[in-house]
């Protein structure tokens, strides 16, 4: 099999949130979804179907120093102070090498549910890299095309 260029890689991906570039960020996902049932009148064959409700989440990991950028970022944009009271905002991940054109995803309306992380052990090359777990509030443009049209 012939070898025809070079494919994304991490290091073909940058991540943009309120703090600007993520570069302490070591994974991200995110998934959406739109579930559909198939409808049954008499018979056994379905006969329509019905959708169920839009639904987005994701996740990335961040090293320490960057999550401690993010939170305050967090706290600055809320009315109150906590880190959860924030407004919802856009993290953004394109996708670029040489070979290959530029994807731009945008998630667009993140609000942060919960983080995970702390602490560590003697050997450990990474302590305390800090898991954020995110609901997408509107729908994802892959690569400038929506999920779902609002």
């Amino acid at each position: 099999m012939a070898i025809n260029g070079k494919n994304y890689d991490w290091e073909d991906i940058h991540v943009i949130t309120l703090t600007g570039e993520q570069i302490g960020i070591t994974e991200i996902k995110y998934s959406d979804e739109q579930s559909v049932t198939a409808r049954y009148g008499r018979g056994a064959v379905p006969r329509g179907y019905g959708r169920g409700n839009y639904e987005a989440s994701g996740s990335m990991v961040l090293d320490r120093d960057e999550w401690e950028k993010l939170k305050l970022a967090l706290v600055g944009i809320s009315n109150t102070g906590g880190i959860y009271d924030h407004t919802p905002f856009p993290i953004v991940v394109s996708y670029a090498n040489d070979d290959m054109g530029t994807v731009i995803d945008t998630l667009r309306d993140c609000k942060i549910s919960k983080f995970d992380g702390g602490g560590g052990s003697q050997g450990d090359d990474n302590v305390s890299p800090i898991t954020c777990e995110f609901t997408i509030l509107s729908p994802i443009l892959w690569n400038g095309v929506p999920a779902k049209r609002g």
